[in-house]
């Protein structure tokens, strides 16, 4: 059996990563930070837990793991800072035969996560963009400026969510800049009215081969407008144009690995606009692979050189993001007629494997302990 690193916090997105290659006869070694929630360990697939108190010392702790320096490992990166810190010490690893995710020579790894750069390659590669500027506090605001706008994190591990921003004038812009409570680096962007969202997932190959299954229709969010996916419909992407300018993009920075790209779709003009691109596994992923596609598989067969035999089968239709949804429910945005109808149309859930069921079960336990742990607290 091959092992395989799987790292990042101890939520959905690396479970479905363990949970994917574990069914596929690998050998999951979870190397963990953050806070621990029990998830990953529920799980049958999990083999061995590393942690540290935060991603660089994981890797650390990677290094002073004894193995047999002949075994090629791969790791599969599952949260934008995981990512960072791997190929900030892509040196180290490689002397020691691990391998992941990288871009050709050309491009700083880290510089990619900015979406000032991000919008640039954009443009150059085909998308719709809105107008974007990378600005500081002090920065003049650009005169071709159209509101209104928003304001959001320049790099979206190094915020956070509740720092985006619309804005309607110049002062909008200036008091938001001053309140914000956890970001440092911002974007400015044309704001665009949009009725969805999509997120196109995928995995580029080391010959150049960029496989895209599946585009997620995300069709609720939690919370609304500004949270991620309740309901979200798979479907095969069939619009070409956007097809080649993600092949176009990822050709340009030599990328090879897991990778999500988000765009909306505008109300006023149908058009669809290109908002980032994530450089590593998304979450979503377990949606792809219940679809028919193991994309984390996929990549770990590239990086070793294996074979690979894409399926022919697919099962495009309604997923449900589990917790999410619940959530949505527990906070009235969804009625329980209403909850119960997309549970029944929909083809699975992001954490329900009928061969690993644990998981599944230990975020609603572990939703009840910090509801309850809240409820005690606010007491005294």
């Amino acid at each position: 059996m091959k092992n395989v690193v799987v790292f990042g916090n101890d939520h959905t997105n690396t479970v479905g990563v363990i949970q994917s290659l574990g069914k596929s006869g690998y050998h999951p070694v979870a190397l963990l930070y953050g806070d621990r929630t029990g998830y990953v360990k529920s799980s049958r697939y999990t083999t061995r837990i590393l942690s540290g108190s935060n991603e660089n010392e994981c890797i650390d702790v990677l290094l002073r793991q004894s193995k047999d320096d002949k075994e090629i490992i791969p790791i599969i990166a599952c949260a934008d800072s995981a990512a960072l810190a791997l190929n900030e010490c892509k040196e180290e690893l490689g002397k020691s035969n691990y391998v992941f995710e990288f871009v050709k020579p050309d491009y700083e790894f880290r510089r990619l996560f900015e979406k000032d750069l991000q919008v640039e390659i954009a443009i150059k590669s085909g998308f719709n963009v809105p107008f974007s500027r990378r600005i500081t506090k002090t920065d003049p605001l650009p005169p071709d400026l159209e509101y209104p706008c928003i304001i959001k994190p320049l790099i979206s591990s190094e915020g956070a969510k509740s720092d985006i921003r619309i804005c309607h004038c110049e002062d909008d812009i200036y008091t938001n800049l001053r309140s914000l409570r956890f970001t440092k680096k911002v974007i400015i962007q044309k704001y665009i009215e949009r009725d969805y969202e999509i997120s196109i997932l995928g995995c580029s190959k080391k010959d150049g081969e960029c496989i895209i299954p599946a585009v997620e229709n995300k069709l609720t969010l939690y919370p609304p407008k500004v949270g991620l996916e309740c309901l979200a419909d798979i479907e095969p992407l069939t619009d070409k144009r956007i097809i080649e300018s993600i092949n176009s993009f990822i050709n340009e920075i030599g990328y090879v690995g897991l990778f999500s790209v988000e765009m909306m779709h505008c109300k006023t003009d149908g058009k669809y606009y290109f908002t980032e691109i994530n450089l590593r596994n998304d979450g979503a992923q377990s949606f792809i692979y219940k679809y028919g596609v193991n994309l984390p598989l996929i990549h770990v067969c590239d990086l070793l050189s294996d074979h690979y035999e894409m399926p022919t089968t697919f099962n495009p239709g309604y997923y449900i993001w589990d917790m999410h949804h619940f959530k949505s429910l527990l906070s009235r945005n969804i009625s329980l007629f209403k909850w119960y109808k997309e549970i029944r149309k929909s083809c699975g859930f992001l954490m329900y494997y009928k061969q690993d069921k644990a998981p599944f079960f230990r975020q609603y336990t572990y939703l009840l302990k910090k509801i309850f742990s809240f409820k005690h607290v606010n007491r005294y």
